[in-house]
């Protein structure tokens, strides 16, 4: 053997040792910054999706209007029929459902003609017999359903007292 091939040799024999003996530190890659995505769908809020990170909400069933946020009663949610169908008020812009479905991320809150439940571009009507500000009536799933407006209280919410009145009609007393 060569003088110069004893010396590659030797070398070859050093480095895998001081690589078993844990002498040779590993290479480090630098971690990188998470890149956040901004998904934008027509009229819904911007919503930030955070990589590694997912967020799937079960809804409430809900309608935004003027500000004032409209459920359907979880318990017993209360159907309608389209006799009871007033004016046309607005169109729902933003049916949060699907946009966390698509988007599997935490949700900014619901904007003026949001829904839960009910599709985007759906009608959303006044009640007859009932103030807007009080009740509302949409569609979705096959059926009417009627939205109580709610008011916000701290941590939760509780139906506003006008949409809750015994004496008007409803779906279960009309004839």
């Amino acid at each position: 053997m060569t003088p110069s091939a004893q010396h590659v040799r030797s070398a070859a024999v050093v480095l895998v040792a001081a690589a078993l003996c844990g002498c040779v530190q590993p290479v480090r890659i630098a971690p990188t910054a998470a890149v956040l995505t901004t998904v934008a769908v027509p009229g819904c809020p911007p919503v930030v999706i955070k990589p590694a990170q997912s967020a799937l909400i079960d809804f409430t069933d809900f309608v935004v209007h003027d500000g004032v946020t409209y459920s359907s009663r979880p318990e017993r949610p209360q159907t309608s029929t389209p006799k009871q169908l007033g004016p046309e008020l607005f169109r729902v812009s933003c049916t949060f459902s699907k946009l966390n479905e698509m988007t599997q991320s935490k949700l900014p809150d619901a904007t003026e003609h949001s829904a839960g439940y009910i599709p985007a571009q759906s009608p959303v009507f006044e009640m007859t017999g009932w103030p807007a500000a009080c009740r509302l009536l949409a569609q979705h799933d096959g059926a009417w359903y009627v939205y109580v407006a709610t008011i916000e209280t701290g941590d939760t919410s509780m139906y506003n007292e006008c949409g809750l009145e015994r004496s008007r009609p409803t779906a279960e007393a009309a004839p």
